[in-house]
């Protein structure tokens, strides 16, 4: 149920109405040593994302039973979908859901943008199947991008701005063409009328840089942004610093952009390695702020902004280290899921 795009689309906001959002269960293969804890988070993930809204969850077929009754069995607010996937990052793997509008009316679309691994760093060959195989099963028609990228690499408003990562897209690793034609794409594909680059991203990112540690819109004109307050000699003191002053030359629909600062992150494992942390790699949720939390003196003033920045959301602060340990956190697990256009 793929073709290319007959007519341009638009990705929404993340604040925008949806039906709800895309996990998938840790297999037994992965988070070797951790997986306990892993399955931990993800429970306490579901449960807040269940009281908001529905949850469609991607589990082994022959797991389904069993999965159902650890989180309290299905209903309206959980679906367990029978699928295989390699690993849990369906920002990345999962489809990209759009609406694209033509001649008989607006539908929702899935965009593909052919996952390969982050640059066959990882197996993959399972998940470059999803945005396929759920396409078939939900009907909606799948759009296959003429440029590899993960949902990961790049950020939304909905009015027509998009960032992302030179480090990303522009990777030898993505197999891309050169800048213009990624940008030409990107517009035709996200609804993006201007598109802006951030260099780099996080030292020790697997992704290469996705901007969802580095930037994102939590308002059409407004971008909050991780900065400042790292060591000396951290290699991410002066990336950040870089992005900031690019961001705050930035100019939306809205005109100059208005840069909140969130807490730089500074995160090491047991054995003294560099996380890819970050406070920026929150989710939004109906009514819900799901923030990751790393035990370390700026979890609370992070927190405090996101409270100011969504006085009419809750804000969760959500343990996050160990999904940390492999190299991501909430945003990079959930994926916005619409099957209908203009979803309730």
């Amino acid at each position: 149920m793929s073709e290319p795009s007959r007519a341009p689309s638009r990705v929404p906001a993340e604040w925008e109405a949806r039906e709800g959002t895309l996990l998938a269960w840790p297999p037994e293969h992965v988070f070797p040593g951790a997986r306990a804890e892993v399955v931990d988070t993800f429970r306490a993930l579901i449960r807040l994302l269940r009281g908001c809204e529905k949850v469609t969850l991607l589990v082994p077929p022959d797991e389904r039973d069993a999965i159902a009754r650890s989180l309290g069995g299905e209903d309206e607010s959980l679906e367990l979908e029978p699928l295989l996937v390699n690993d849990v990052w369906t920002r990345d793997s999962g489809p990209i859901c759009a609406e694209q509008t033509g001649p008989e009316g607006t539908e929702a679309v899935f965009l593909d943008g052919g996952f390969n691994g982050w640059g066959a760093k990882y197996p993959h060959e399972m998940d470059r199947l999803i945005p396929t195989l759920l396409s078939r099963r939900y009907g909606v028609r799948r759009v296959s991008l003429p440029i590899a990228l993960e949902g990961g690499a790049v950020e939304v408003n909905g009015r027509g701005d998009l960032l992302t990562t030179e480090s990303v897209l522009l990777n030898p690793n993505r197999h891309n063409p050169e800048r213009d034609v990624v940008e030409r794409e990107l517009r035709r594909h996200f609804g993006a009328e201007r598109v802006h680059w951030l260099g780099r991203g996080l030292a020790g990112d697997d992704t290469d840089g996705h901007i969802d540690n580095l930037a994102r819109f939590v308002a059409p004109g407004r971008i909050a942004c991780p900065t400042g307050d790292l060591p000396s000699g951290h290699p991410d003191a002066e990336t950040l610093a870089r992005n900031r002053r690019a961001l705050a030359s930035l100019h939306t629909a809205q005109g100059p952009a208005e840069v909140i600062e969130l807490p730089a992150a500074n995160v090491t494992d047991r054995r003294g390695r560099r996380l890819p942390a970050s406070y920026a790699n929150f989710y939004l949720a109906p009514g819900l702020v799901i923030a990751p939390t790393f035990g370390e003196n700026a979890d609370d003033r992070a927190l405090g902004i996101l409270r100011e920045l969504f006085p009419e959301r809750r804000v969760a602060g959500l343990e996050a280290r160990p999904l940390l340990a492999e190299g991501g956190a909430f945003h990079c697990i959930t994926q916005p899921l619409r099957r209908t256009a203009n979803a309730p």
